[in-house]
């Protein structure tokens, strides 16, 4: 929504970060970074890649970072903005799940020590429509967040959904089916813990198989296996100018 008072915070903090950087640097400076897991720096963003990302230019921005493999461009950061931060600001799940499949860094702390997920627990993204599928997807990933803290914010907003699936050890988390032996078949197979059912203390759980079958799971019998790069679960491709 082009409308909204979030869009255009986000639009003025994007425009600073482009001022600071400015339109003539050629991105291939690195800054120190303690976030940086293998190398302890920190790759700066292009000015004409960020606007691509802005844009909705994804042919463009996935180019960059996919033509130099020696280089993390997948959790290279402009101003402020890691990509996946940017992705997660312009509300466009296709483009989250690309940028983890090539590497991005679900629990990447923003220049307030925020990881990703923390950050859309201000009034602005809560208000938002598709913060809980936002939510669920980076779960699924492996997001790291303070339970309390989160599920009692959600909570004073009204996003008692999202506070729901927060509260529990395993909502929203990718999981493995084990030691289940009225089902032994299922044993190894991968599912998303939708909801906790607290009456039952069991999850409602949806394979990830061509059926997309519904089970009621008690939380003994699944183990989490958070997506990777290597074990994404269903990869999506962008090719032609969509993903498919």
């Amino acid at each position: 929504d082009t409308s909204s008072e979030h869009y255009h915070l986000t639009c003025s903090l994007l425009e600073r970060a482009e001022a600071e950087v400015g339109a003539d640097w050629d991105g291939m400076t690195f800054l120190e970074d303690n976030n940086d897991k293998h190398t302890g720096r920190t790759l700066l963003m292009p000015e004409y890649v960020h606007k691509a990302f802005r844009g909705g230019d994804v042919k463009t921005a996935l180019r960059w970072i996919t033509a130099n493999q020696t280089e993390d461009r997948v959790n290279s950061v402009f101003g402020m903005f890691s990509c996946l931060a940017t992705a997660l600001m312009l509300k466009s799940l296709t483009l989250m799940t690309l940028l983890l499949q090539l590497g991005a860094d679900v629990d990447r702390r923003d220049f307030q020590g925020q990881t990703l997920i923390c950050s859309m627990f201000c009034p602005e993204m809560l208000s938002e429509c598709g913060v809980i599928e936002r939510a669920r997807l980076l779960l699924s990933w492996g997001a790291s967040f303070p339970r309390e803290v989160c599920v009692s914010t959600a909570r004073m907003y009204g996003r008692h959904e999202l506070a729901n699936l927060l509260e529990s050890e395993l909502g929203g988390r990718r999981c493995e089916i084990v030691n289940l032996s009225a089902r032994p078949e299922l044993n190894g197979k991968t599912c998303v813990a939708d909801e906790y059912l607290p009456d039952s203390n069991r999850y409602r759980v949806t394979l990830e198989t061509k059926s997309k079958a519904i089970l009621v799971i008690g939380p003994g019998k699944l183990k989490r296996r958070d997506r990777t790069p290597q074990d994404c679960g269903h990869y999506i491709e962008f090719k032609n100018g969509r993903t498919i």
